[in-house]
């Protein structure tokens, strides 16, 4: 599902994961626990999720989407590492560390290949998201779709000019209620 959120006002960069935060609470039920957990040298988690049943570590990516796989990785592996430390800092009322964990990427572009890369060599889940930023600086908006998640495999978004653009159709001339059709005759 796309969303278009408002951020508080300011620059974008600097309330990003505040601004993703909201999304994941309206749309996946997800309560943030903390931000910017560990550092950049060993493992940084932009943001600690968790619905209850499963906790995210979310990675808001602002580079290209291998070095956002990157930083995802190590957040996990800081997690990981500092697991006992945290058990002391949080208590079970904030946050069950024992619950299953899964890694969220949100990143502005992502390689066609990222879900069946991720699928086939990482163990831990991992759920793909792509955010575009519109506006200004001082007055930004942000759209989150979700790419790819375990459970729902790959996920097409409703951005019908993009998937012209993907599948080079744009001299077909086909409306958005063509390729709707289309893809439901295939079950998509």
């Amino acid at each position: 599902m796309t969303r278009i959120l408002k951020p508080v006002s300011g620059k974008a960069a600097k309330y990003l994961g505040q601004i993703c935060a909201q999304y994941f609470r309206e749309s996946q039920g997800l309560r943030a626990v903390e931000y910017d957990l560990g550092n950049a040298f060993t493992g940084r988690i932009d943001l600690l999720a968790t619905d209850g049943t499963r906790n995210c570590l979310v990675t808001i990516g602002t580079a290209d989407f291998a070095h956002d796989l990157f930083r995802s990785l190590t957040g996990y592996r800081w997690f990981r590492e500092n697991h006992e430390f945290l058990s002391r800092v949080y208590g079970r009322d904030e946050i069950d560390l024992s619950l299953p964990l899964r890694l969220v990427i949100l990143s502005q572009e992502l390689p066609a290949d990222a879900p069946g890369l991720c699928s086939e060599t990482i163990a831990v889940p991992i759920e793909l998201y792509r955010y575009r930023l519109y506006g200004s600086g001082d007055d930004p908006d942000i759209s989150v779709e979700l790419l790819w998640s375990p459970e729902e495999g790959l996920v097409i978004p409703e951005d019908f000019d993009a998937l012209r653009r993907d599948l080079g159709i744009e001299a077909a001339c086909l409306t958005d209620g063509d390729i709707r059709d289309f893809r439901k005759a295939l079950g998509l």
